[in-house]
This record gives C-alpha cells, sequence and structure tokens, in this order.
C-alpha cells in the first residue's frame, strides 16, 4: 500500500488521503476544505491524481474539513463510487449546498474568480451517486455488503465524534487499515463515544488534533457542564444575554441538547434560545434520525421538545441584545460577515453580556483572536468595524468533540499497530504523539506524512 497525503500542511486543514493498493483499486479518504483557505488555497493536493484513476471514495463524516471538496474529486475521477453513513449522506448535501452560497457570497465581496468551484445543479447530480452503508458490517468497493472473496473491502465504527461520524476499516488481502477520522470516546449530551476496533489493524491512520493540549487536571466533562451553568446564571443575574459561537453541525445540536436540560432541571429560566437557520436544517436531521443512531436520548426531539427560534434574516437586521437570551449562532471560529461575528459587536462593549465558546477556535481566526484578548483591551474582529473594547466576559467551555490526547494515545497502545500515521494536527501536536509513541512503543513505526508525497507502507 502506497499513501499519499494530499492536504497542503500538516495541520488541521484539508483532509485528504490517497491509499493505492495497486491492481486491487485505490481509495480516497475524505475531500475537505481548508477552513482559512480562500479559492484554490483551501483545496488539496487534487492535482496530484491522474483523471479517473480513484475507485472509491470513502467519507468518515460531514463535517466541512473532510467534504468541502467532494463534489470535485468526484468531477476529477466520474467513475468512482462514494460511500459514507447513513446520517452523513443526508448531513452532507446541505452542508455542501450551503458552502455553495458562501463562495457566492465570497466571490461577489472578495472577487475571488474560482468561486463558486462547484454549483447547486452539479451537486444535485453528484449526490445520486453516493452510497449509504451501515456500520460494522463488510461492503465492497461495488457497494454491496458481506461480501465473499473480495481482495478489498471496508466496513464502518461509530466515532462518536457528530452524528454520523465513522473510523474505517479497510481490510486488503490479510492486512488492516484503520483510519479513525475525528473521534471521540466519552459521551456527549446526545452521542454516545466511539466503538472502535481494538484488535488486528495493521496500519492505524489516526486524527491528532488536540496532541498539544494536555488535559487539565481534575477535568470532566460534568465539571464544564457546571462551570457554564453557573456563568449564565451569573450573566443573566447581571441582565445579560449570551453568545455562544457554534458550528451548525454538531456543537448546534449538542449545546442546545444540554440548554434544555439546564432550563428543565430550572438551573435556568425558560427564555428563548435562538439558532441559525442551517442549524435548524441539520437539526430536522438529528430528529429524523434519532431512532436509527446511537443517542443517549433517543426521543428527544431538538426542535418539538426544546423549540428553538430561528434567527431569521428580519429578526438579524433588527439585532439587540435580551435580558436571559442565548444565542447559539455561526460560525463557530467567528469568521468576518457571519452572524456570530456581527451579533458580537453588540455584545463587546457591555460588562453584563458574555460571548462562550464552546469548541476549537483557531487562534488566527476572530474567534482565536477575541479569546487572546484581555478584558479591557481591543480586537478587531472585523475590518469594517475597526478595534473595540472588549468589557463583556468572554469565557471558553471545553465541550470538545475530539478524544483527548491522553485517550487517544491509550487507543494508539492498545491497539499496538505496526505502523501509526498521525494526521489532522498542527506541528505541535503531532510532535507530541511523535515523541510520545517513540517512548512507549520504540517498535512502532510512526509515520508523519509529507504532503503531496508518496509513502510506502
Amino acid at each position: 500500500m502506497i499513501l499519499t497525503n494530499l492536504t497542503r500542511g500538516n495541520e488541521i486543514g484539508a483532509n485528504s488521503y490517497l491509499l493505492d493498493f495497486g491492481a486491487d483499486g485505490r481509495v480516497v479518504l475524505d475531500a475537505g476544505m481548508h477552513p482559512r483557505g480562500e479559492g484554490m488555497e483551501g483545496l488539496p493536493h487534487l492535482e496530484k491524481m491522474k483523471f479517473d484513476s480513484v475507485d472509491t471514495i470513502l467519507v468518515s463524516h460531514a463535517h466541512h474539513d473532510h467534504t468541502g471538496t467532494l463534489p470535485l474529486l468526484m468531477r476529477d475521477h466520474p467513475s468512482a463510487r462514494v460511500f459514507m453513513s447513513e446520517a452523513t449522506y443526508y448531513l452532507a448535501e446541505p452542508l455542501l449546498h450551503n458552502s455553495v452560497q458562501v463562495m457566492l457570497k465570497q466571490k461577489a465581496e472578495k472577487g475571488i474568480a474560482e468561486y463558486p468551484l462547484f454549483t447547486h445543479r452539479e451537486l444535485d447530480q453528484l449526490v445520486k451517486v453516493w452510497q449509504a452503508c451501515g456500520l460494522e458490517r463488510p461492503w465492497s468497493p461495488n457497494g454491496y455488503p458481506d461480501p465473499d472473496n473480495e481482495p478489498l473491502t471496508f466496513d464502518f465504527h461509530d466515532a462518536g465524534h457528530i452524528l454520523g461520524s465513522v473510523g474505517t476499516a479497510i481490510r486488503h488481502r490479510g492486512r488492516t487499515i484503520f483510519y479513525t477520522g475525528d473521534v471521540n470516546f466519552t459521551d456527549q449530551t446526545i452521542l454516545r463515544g466511539a466503538e472502535f476496533p481494538r484488535h488486528d489493524i495493521d496500519v492505524l491512520i489516526t486524527e491528532t488534533t488536540r496532541g498539544a493540549q494536555p488535559r487539565p487536571e481534575n477535568f470532566t466533562r460534568e465539571g464544564v457542564i457546571e462551570r457554564l451553568a453557573l456563568a449564565l446564571e451569573e450573566t443573566f443575574a447581571k441582565g445579560g444575554a449570551a453568545l455562544m459561537p457554534v458550528f451548525a453541525m454538531g456543537k448546534t445540536q449538542e449545546l442546545l441538547a444540554q440548554l434544555h436540560f439546564f432550563q428543565k432541571s430550572r438551573r435556568l429560566p425558560e427564555t428563548p434560545i435562538y439558532i441559525g437557520g442551517l442549524g435548524r436544517s441539520f437539526c430536522e436531521i438529528y430528529d429524523r434520525l434519532a431512532g436509527r443512531t446511537r443517542r443517549k436520548y433517543p426521543k428527544l426531539s431538538l426542535l418539538d421538545d426544546i423549540r428553538p427560534q430561528v434567527m431569521d434574516g428580519r429578526r438579524a437586521r433588527d439585532f439587540q441584545p435580551k435580558k436571559g437570551h442565548i444565542y447559539l449562532i455561526s460560525s463557530g471560529m467567528m469568521t468576518e460577515n457571519t452572524l456570530s461575528n456581527i451579533f458580537a459587536q453588540e455584545f463587546l462593549a457591555h460588562d453584563r453580556h458574555s460571548i462562550f465558546f464552546v469548541g476549537y477556535c483557531d487562534p488566527e481566526s476572530p474567534a482565536g483572536k477575541l479569546r487572546a484578548t484581555k478584558r479591557g483591551d481591543s480586537v478587531t474582529l472585523n475590518a469594517a468595524y475597526g478595534a473595540q473594547p472588549v468589557r463583556c466576559r468572554v469565557e471558553h467551555f471545553d465541550f470538545t468533540a475530539h478524544a483527548q490526547r491522553e485517550d487517544l494515545l491509550g487507543y494508539i497502545l492498545e491497539v499496538k499497530p505496526r505502523v501509526c500515521v498521525l494526521v489532522h494536527g498542527d506541528p505541535p501536536a503531532l510532535a507530541w504523539f511523535q515523541q510520545e509513541l517513540a517512548a512507549q512503543a520504540p517498535g512502532m513505526k510512526v509515520v508523519i506524512p509529507p504532503p503531496g508525497e508518496e509513502i510506502e507502507l
């Protein structure tokens, strides 16, 4: 097997990896778009592959950094079959249609000539090729379950990251390659932790997102939940509102459920919780698949039981934060001209309000810059508004959907693969895993694949 890391850098970016099994097939794992890259700079190295040379595309989950260039990959490889879990099948389509809208907006605002990279009409045709596969059963690259005497098969396993996220085992002539995708081994508010195979894995390709972040002493998710409840109580006691920048898929649904439980237990008053329109679309899919996925509360309907209000265009134009209201608004990185970025201008200057981050913030993003700004100092979240003084409360609550580095290291050491390939992490994260594995598993071959280069495993 030859592995080619198609990403443009060893970082958390446009995830995509080519596995070449020679005459038995060529498989691409994921096709993401870099969250900060614009135009062609946001794409993986798709040009490294000859036209129509890929046989199989396996998608780990629907987040944009894993699916954002799937239409381009499919355009370049029209004969390839595309497989994913059922939930990813439903989540990825609205996300990619939203991506078209974002690219059209950026074309108008920034003059990015190549946008949109694909169209709504093209996407509608490409979706017809996708195939949803059940978990924990073998599949043929021809799309048949439980194949016999196939040299190459794959099977999906729940990754616990977002709805539909999977780790992928690829079986090739008696050997097993396992790709984690993004994984979380602990239960969240809605989703249960990953259920991964732990034996007979020869090559492990693993994410390393949190490799540079040690688990805080005495850290528990229950403790984070309690801190958030107290912070919201204190904000409302001062007559303030809370803005929580979130990703429309995953974080919106998890936090919506957690806030609902706060209200049911009377920790918080039953005041409105606002979400974005795209977040509502994903909530519909979460509800539709509630009985067919591993959930802690399969009977909880996010839309019917919680009844979040949608922040539509009219409400956004007239927006003023109101006492006790909670705004779960995209984007999680507070990208310029998104609602969370625009709304933040109404929060920053008022000490009664709060902005709470609940997930990963790229240090170079507006969210990352705000997190790094001391109270009383100024920050520029949007060039159109200029520098703003930060008087509101800004706090981070670690509701991560990624495995803690200690848990992921424990999984690697339990699996004991012959080769461990480290991906999806910034350089310090990759270096930590490399160092720990060298010390604790000296017989294991550890690889950090250079972007664009072939590596024989």
